[in-house]
């Protein structure tokens, strides 16, 4: 398991994953908001109308509950913390950690 940091222009969060999703979280997340979203009848709890279109509202939570329901329930993520500063004020000892902002 693997420390990544989320948000969703809003404060970020540090999550415990595993770690294929840690080394190739951008493809994981995307696929969550592109495809499983949209596409999975599971993932149809997150869409809504508004004005006459779908849109999707999710955040970093959504993901964790997707990873941990979904693809990796043997292997439960977890959130570790959440910091007081925003996805474009990452701190120098957290700039190398895997993240992605929904």
């Amino acid at each position: 398991m693997k420390e990544v940091l989320l948000s969703h222009d809003s404060k970020v969060l540090m999550y415990l994953v595993p770690d294929e999703v840690a080394e190739n979280l951008e493809e994981y997340c995307w696929e969550f908001a592109a495809n499983w979203i949209w596409n999975d009848p599971n993932g149809a709890k997150l869409l809504k109308e508004v004005r006459g279109q779908v849109v999707a509202f999710y955040g970093a939570p959504n993901f964790i509950d997707y990873l941990n329901e979904w693809l990796f329930p043997e292997q439960p993520s977890r959130l570790v913390r959440q910091f007081d500063f925003y996805s474009y004020e990452i701190p120098e000892e957290y700039q190398g950690y895997p993240r992605y902002n929904f």
